[in-house]
């Protein structure tokens, strides 16, 4: 059955992509023999809350249980 994984950062955090990478990497070696991944999809809204500089990282993970 395929499943999917979503993580999403909604603070401003100058590292907000390597702190992401982190935990979707994190993700995948936790589960590397349990899972497998069948995609990984990511977006980026920019300008939200009045701020033009703050980014919402969007990341998920598709998967199948072994």
């Amino acid at each position: 059955m395929t499943q999917i994984k979503i993580f999403m950062n909604t603070k401003e955090v100058a590292n907000v992509q390597e702190i992401m990478e982190k935990q979707v990497n994190d993700f995948l070696k936790e589960n590397e023999d349990k899972i497998i991944v069948k995609d990984i999809k990511y977006s980026v809204t920019e300008g939200n809350f009045g701020n033009p500089i703050w980014k919402n990282w969007t990341v998920m993970v598709i998967y199948e249980n072994r």
